[in-house]
């Protein structure tokens, strides 16, 4: 579904739902992340891609309960009454709230507001569903209200609701590429300064995204959560006297290997997935996807031995996406489960997609990109 479609349709969902018009209406791809996985919130480099046909529209009109949020989403196909003044409850709509009180409490506090929400992004995918839907919620906010921000201040923005309201400690990636990025084109980002570049890949190559059928659940708290890797390599930089993990190089790998276990693992990883993407725009660079593609497996192998965030099935479908003939393949996203992306020739996306999915009964082609 086009962009075009996707605002249309939630256009029409808030007509049908509210009768009456929404004043706006926004737009925020998903993304796929092809080198650098958790180096974000260690000031590292990453390479995401914003998705094309994949993202979170959101559509917005005032209300007339002051204060009062009435947020239908068609995935839950539920209604959620919110206030403005409410706290974090573990719903979907924290996403929602956050934002708005970030941007626009004291206009929501007047007026009220009515959402529709519709979402191509499946859920647990690894494809960034909850930034798509903050920088959907904040662009959506600003205009209805009659504000500007930049693409990069609304990235930041963003970010700022997930680590403070809604309570992930995720770095700006995702939120970057959604607000940022240009879909279908990779996004070379140093994220401790915000310098970005786009990088074109090679066009007679695709990049296949493969949902495992795992759902990933990062907001867990048990021993093997996304909060438990932030610590660790929290007790890294402590133990390897730096600010952030991004401060090392592979010139300090002996270093960081004589530190305890796993913390060595961890700064191990940040600093050889930091490398490997900046191999890898180079590579694409140079239209060398075959390298490219080797860096895709270092970077899996670096996420299930350092890192520790593979699951099994991501590994056997990346096994079976190279022995059916990818360049590369890897788990992407924040991990214990989600999407596996793959390098393929472009002539060869259909019979590659099809010897998965025959391979694999709960795997399935979120998108080609």
């Amino acid at each position: 579904m086009t962009q075009e479609k996707e605002t249309a349709s939630v256009k029409a969902a808030f007509e049908k739902h509210f009768g009456q018009t929404p004043g706006v209406v926004a737009y925020s791809p998903g993304r796929v992340n092809l080198l650098g996985e958790h180096t974000d919130y260690n000031g590292g480099f990453v390479l995401p891609m914003a998705l094309r046909g994949l993202g979170v529209s959101i559509a917005l009109g005032k209300g007339d309960k002051p204060g009062v949020i009435e947020a239908y989403s068609d995935t839950f196909d539920q209604t959620e009454l919110r206030t403005i003044e409410d706290g974090r409850e573990g719903r979907w709509s924290d996403y929602l709230l956050g934002c708005l009180k970030a941007v626009a409490y004291e206009d929501v506090a007047v007026t009220g507001l009515r959402v529709a929400l519709e979402t191509t992004l499946p859920m647990g995918a690894g494809l960034s569903s909850s930034a798509a839907l903050e920088v959907a919620s904040i662009k959506a906010a600003l205009a209805l209200f009659g504000r500007t921000m930049s693409s990069v201040d609304v990235a930041v923005k963003a970010r700022a609701v997930e680590n403070e309201f809604v309570g992930m400690p995720c770095g700006i990636m995702d939120q970057f590429a959604s607000s940022v990025g240009d879909p279908g084109v990779a996004m070379f980002l140093n994220t401790r300064t915000l310098d970005y570049e786009l990088v074109e890949t090679s066009p007679d190559f695709a990049f296949v995204i493969i949902a495992s059928g795992v759902s990933h659940q990062l907001v867990d708290g048990g021993e093997d959560g996304y909060a438990t890797r932030v610590a660790e390599c929290q007790a890294a930089c402590k133990a390897l006297n730096v600010e952030m993990l991004s401060d090392l190089g592979v010139g300090d790998l002996d270093r960081i290997n004589g530190i305890s276990e796993p913390l060595n693992r961890r700064a191990r990883h940040i600093v050889n997935d930091n490398k490997h993407v900046l191999d890898g725009v180079v590579a694409l660079r140079n239209h060398d996807m075959a390298f490219f593609g080797k860096l895709m497996v270092a970077s899996h192998l670096s996420q299930k031995d350092d890192y520790q965030i593979t699951v099994d099935e991501t590994d056997a479908i990346v096994e079976a996406a190279l022995s059916f003939g990818a360049l590369g393949a890897r788990q992407t996203g924040g991990g214990w489960g989600g999407s596996v992306v793959a390098l393929v020739e472009k002539d060869q996306v259909d019979a590659f997609s099809q010897r998965i999915l025959d391979r694999f009964e709960k795997t399935s082609i979120l998108a080609v990109t």
